[in-house]
C-alpha cells in the first residue's frame, strides 16, 4: 500500500508540474462555465418546463458534456505509458520493487483523481446558484457520483491505449476512437430486431446506465457495471505492460 500511494503522488504531482494540466484544466472550467451560464438562461425562461432540473441537463443532457468527457480522458492519460516507453525508464520503474498492478494503478489513480478534481471544482457553480434559489443536492450528488464512476471507465481505456505505444499523438487517438465506440453501442440496437439482443446492446452502452444518475436515482448495477468495465481495462493494461513484447 506504501508503494502505491508513493506512485499515486509521483503521478499526481507530474501531472500539475505539465503545462497541459492547466491547458486542459482551464479550458475545461471555461467550457463548464458557459454550458451552466447557457442552462441558467434557459431554464429561467417561463415557457420551460418547472420540473426540469439543472443536473439532469449539466450531466449529460448536454453535447458538451460528452465532447468534455471524450477529450479529457485520452488526454490525461495519453501520457501515462507512452511517456515512459518514450524516455526508455520503463524498464527502470518495473524493475524497481513494485508490482505491475502497483504500477498500473498509480497511474489510473493519477489520471483519475485529476479528472476528479477538475470535476469537482464545478461545484462551486452550484454554490453560487444555492444563493439564489433552494437546490435539490440529490441529484447533483448523484449526478457527480456518476460522473467519477465514468470517468473512471474512461480513465482506465486511455490507460490502456496509452500502454499499447510509445507516441502520445496515437495514444490520445486511439483512446478517443475506442471511448467513442464505447458510447456508439447503445446506437446499435436502432439496426437490431431480436428483443434479447436489443436488451443486451441497451445494458452494454454507457450512456443508457448514466441517466439514472443524472435523475437523482442511485442504482447499485450501474455502479457494478461502471466498476466491472474500469477493472478489465485494466486488467487489460496490466496484462498488456507485463508482456516483453509490449513492454518494449
Amino acid at each position: 500500500m506504501r508503494n502505491l500511494i508513493a506512485l499515486t503522488a509521483r503521478e499526481w504531482k507530474a501531472f500539475w508540474y505539465s503545462p497541459v494540466a492547466y491547458v486542459v484544466g482551464g479550458c475545461f472550467l471555461i467550457m463548464q462555465g458557459w454550458v451552466f451560464w447557457l442552462l441558467m438562461a434557459v431554464l429561467n425562461d417561463p415557457r420551460v418546463d418547472p420540473s426540469w432540473r439543472m443536473s439532469q441537463f449539466f450531466f449529460g443532457g448536454t453535447f458538451f458534456y460528452w465532447l468534455s468527457m471524450l477529450v479529457m480522458a485520452p488526454v490525461l492519460t495519453m501520457r501515462t505509458f507512452s511517456e515512459e516507453k518514450r524516455t526508455g525508464t520503463m524498464e527502470l520503474l518495473l524493475s524497481a520493487p513494485v508490482t505491475d498492478v502497483q504500477v498500473v494503478l498509480a497511474k489510473f489513480l493519477g489520471a483519475w483523481l485529476c479528472y476528479s478534481a477538475l470535476w469537482a471544482s464545478t461545484i462551486i457553480y452550484f454554490g453560487l446558484l444555492r444563493r439564489y434559489t433552494p437546490l435539490d443536492w440529490g441529484p447533483i450528488l448523484t449526478g457527480y457520483l456518476g460522473t467519477f464512476l465514468l470517468g473512471a471507465v474512461l480513465i482506465a481505456v486511455g490507460c490502456l491505449a496509452s500502454s499499447l505505444t510509445r507516441n502520445q499523438v496515437i495514444a490520445a487517438v486511439v483512446g478517443f476512437v475506442v471511448m467513442l465506440l464505447l458510447f456508439s453501442v447503445g446506437f446499435l440496437g436502432a439496426f437490431v430486431t431480436d428483443p434479447e439482443t436489443v436488451k443486451l446492446v441497451k445494458y452494454l452502452a454507457l450512456l443508457e446506465h448514466f441517466q439514472d444518475f443524472s435523475k437523482g436515482i442511485l442504482d447499485t448495477r450501474p455502479v457494478v457495471f461502471y466498476a466491472s468495465l474500469a477493472a478489465l481495462a485494466l486488467f487489460l493494461t496490466v496484462r498488456t505492460i507485463s508482456h516483453p513484447r509490449w513492454r518494449a
